[in-house]
């Protein structure tokens, strides 16, 4: 444990002295916006470096798949796990939790809490994995370090990928996607917008994945097949229903950003519980990708409506150009 933490603040002195003077400090994290682009008039935008449609990480979950040593469950974990890419080498954050809010894992439910990412993670070059995770003790001086780990990331192959990382105390599961031609969504409102009862009363999930589309030639001529993601993102899930009822009848999501084929479909599924915890009303939509704009569109869940609105926007990949653009507007 002592060698993780000298080679993870080597590494933070490495980043400071190779990027410190153009991006800030190794904590600050990224001010590119997933909606960099949303707000461009469509067929107005310019053919440049600033913001493209490349390669990008889809991130669906981190999951703590294994602990050892003298480790025992449920386990109270905090601190960070971020990625850094070449659109500007700043943190863009996945899951961070301070040590007050402290997430309690159990055997069976050891998913971390993902945040983000807060736009999508460019892999047209590797990228930058950091993970700081401590468990909290009854005093903070008895609080242990799980994982301290850092390396450089290139992709896996098609389709949905695990990246395992471990050490002496933990194992960690990473489950990973290298999406082509991609624009990032931000899924900015889900609204119960028309309400017999409130569904949510024993909370809910609201999960979404991007599905590629190819043209197959059959005997009866040319069609679209959809080919769905193994993995959804998990935007939300709930088991208590007076967290997810907002004001004028939003439910707020801790991560709303996810990358999609420019040529795919984005599909967003919403369940609602029972007081058993299962599955009582269930509904989904589906959206065309846009380079820009916003999409927004209703659908029905049991006895009410609910209204998604979405942004889309090109992915930034170059902090540089961007403002270099802004120089001469």
């Amino acid at each position: 444990m002592a060698y993780e933490a000298e080679t993870f603040a080597a590494h933070a002195r490495v980043w400071e002295s190779a990027w410190s003077k153009t991006w800030g400090y190794f904590t600050d994290t990224t001010s590119l916006s997933s909606m960099q682009f949303t707000h461009y008039v469509p067929g107005r935008i310019s053919d440049n470096r600033a913001g493209s449609t490349p390669e990008t990480l889809q991130v669906f979950s981190i999951k703590l798949a294994e602990i050892a040593g003298a480790l025992a469950w449920p386990l109270s974990v905090y601190g960070v796990t971020a990625v850094r890419d070449i659109a500007d080498h700043n943190r863009n954050l996945l899951f961070s939790c301070d040590r007050s809010e402290a997430q309690e894992l159990k055997q069976d439910d050891s998913f971390l809490r993902l945040i983000g990412p807060s736009r999508a993670i460019v892999l047209t070059d590797i990228v930058d994995i950091e993970i700081q995770l401590k468990v909290k003790g009854p005093t903070m001086s008895q609080d242990k370090a799980l994982i301290s780990y850092v390396a450089n990331y290139s992709g896996g192959g098609l389709g949905v990928s695990t990246l395992c990382i471990d050490n002496c105390l933990c194992t960690l599961e990473l489950c990973l996607q290298r999406v082509k031609r991609t624009v990032q969504a931000t899924i900015l409102s889900v609204r119960v917008v028309k309400c017999g009862s409130w569904p949510f009363e024993y909370g809910g999930r609201v999960a979404c994945s991007s599905a590629s589309r190819e043209t197959v030639v059959t005997d009866s001529g040319v069609t679209c097949a959809i080919n769905p993601s193994s993995s959804q993102i998990v935007m939300l899930e709930s088991k208590d229903g007076a967290m997810l009822k907002g004001l004028n009848g939003h439910i707020y999501l801790p991560r709303q950003v996810v990358s999609v084929e420019i040529e795919g479909v984005l599909d967003i599924a919403i369940e609602a519980y029972t007081k058993s915890g299962d599955i009582g009303a269930q509904g989904r939509i589906c959206f065309a990708p846009q380079v820009c704009n916003i999409s927004q569109d209703k659908f029905a869940i049991a006895d009410v409506e609910v209204m998604i609105t979405i942004a889309w926007s090109l992915v930034p990949t170059s902090k540089r150009e961007i403002v270099a653009q802004r120089q001469f507007v």
